[in-house]
């Protein structure tokens, strides 16, 4: 016997939480685009699609957000820092992908400095997954050793019932535990089978494209030059990542007075890489390409021991020119040895 949610007491359930002081964010269509919204019953919700076209990490890490104020008086600077709200959330619904991805990323924000904005959203938020039930051919999880169920980077865990009533209700960690107990009258016990996983087909082999990029002589091959011709450098792939992270510091403002910015920023823009002096090491599109892809596979890994990639699919699946990483890490385990 495990615990079961039925579909039909979710409203009940976002009233529990919310009356917890939780705001619930769940995948919603706005603007004709499907995302992670606030929600406020259950109807709001858009649970059936395979995967919304943006991903959670908009909440964690904002294409633009201000760090400090300041203000430059005549003998002295004024600064205020600022920082984000103290806002309880469930984000309702995510997929397991990317779920994965705010598991990745941990790391780097975490590293040699804390990024308050990134742990403080982090810390106020409990991640329920629901595993998924259907797939696409962009769907890739199975080939960076992930799965439709995966509970990395989740709080709960739900897994759908075959006969589409509800879901099968896991905590994986202290938070999803303490969660649960918030709606606890809401669920029941249930010897209910769940709905059978999607079959995703392994795409690449992860370990020939790392075993290949880890070789020196991969990093000038004529592969690059030829795999990349089609990128058009648009970095979408880049922003629609769950797991990309680049961003670049700016000042807005006059001579008097500011804001300091975190934007995001893509390693597929030539001024990503371009110096003060004119110089830019990475001056075509096959070596920002060869970046982008050395850097989930072989950099990151290096100095994080796991890849930078939660196998979405949303790079090839909003490609422009149909193009991906799937494509070239597909070609990369081709390759002769």
């Amino acid at each position: 016997m495990t615990r079961i949610l039925l579909r039909n007491k979710l409203d009940d359930c976002l009233a529990a939480w919310q009356k917890a002081g939780f705001s619930v964010l769940a995948p919603v269509k706005r603007h004709e685009m499907s995302t992670f919204g606030e929600v406020q019953k259950a109807s709001d919700m858009a649970l059936d699609l395979v995967l919304t076209e943006r991903t959670i990490k908009d909440h964690f890490f904002p294409q633009t957000e201000p760090l400090i104020k300041y203000k430059i008086g005549k003998h002295q600077i004024d600064s205020e820092t600022m920082t984000p709200p103290e806002r309880k959330r469930v984000f309702f619904g995510v997929r397991p992908c990317d779920a994965s991805g705010l598991a990745i990323d941990d790391p780097l924000f975490g590293w040699d400095y804390k990024d308050d904005y990134w742990f403080r959203r982090r810390d106020n938020s409990v991640i329920v997954t629901i595993a998924c039930s259907q797939a696409d051919d962009f769907c890739m999880c199975t080939s960076v050793k992930l799965s439709p169920d995966s509970s990395k980077g989740a709080d709960v865990l739900l897994r759908p019932l075959s006969d589409g009533s509800g879901w099968q209700v896991e905590a994986v960690s202290d938070r999803g535990t303490a969660l649960l107990e918030t709606i606890s009258s809401l669920l029941q016990e249930s010897s209910a089978e769940t709905a059978p996983l999607p079959q995703v087909a392994e795409k690449f082999d992860v370990e020939k494209v790392m075993e290949w990029l880890a070789d020196p002589a991969s990093f000038e091959s004529q592969f690059w030059k030829d795999i990349s011709l089609r990128c058009v450098g648009c970095g979408s792939c880049t922003f629609l990542c769950p797991t990309c992270h680049c961003f670049d510091i700016q000042d807005e403002g006059d001579t008097y007075q500011g804001i300091r910015r975190k934007n995001w920023d893509s390693c597929s823009f030539p001024l990503f890489t371009m110096h003060t002096s004119g110089n830019n090491p990475r001056n075509t599109q096959s070596t920002r390409w060869r970046q982008r892809i050395m850097h989930k596979f072989n950099y990151y890994r290096g100095k994080f021991g796991v890849n930078s990639c939660s196998g979405c699919g949303r790079c090839t699946r909003q490609c422009p020119v149909d193009m991906g990483i799937t494509e070239t890490l597909q070609a990369i385990s081709n390759l002769p040895r």
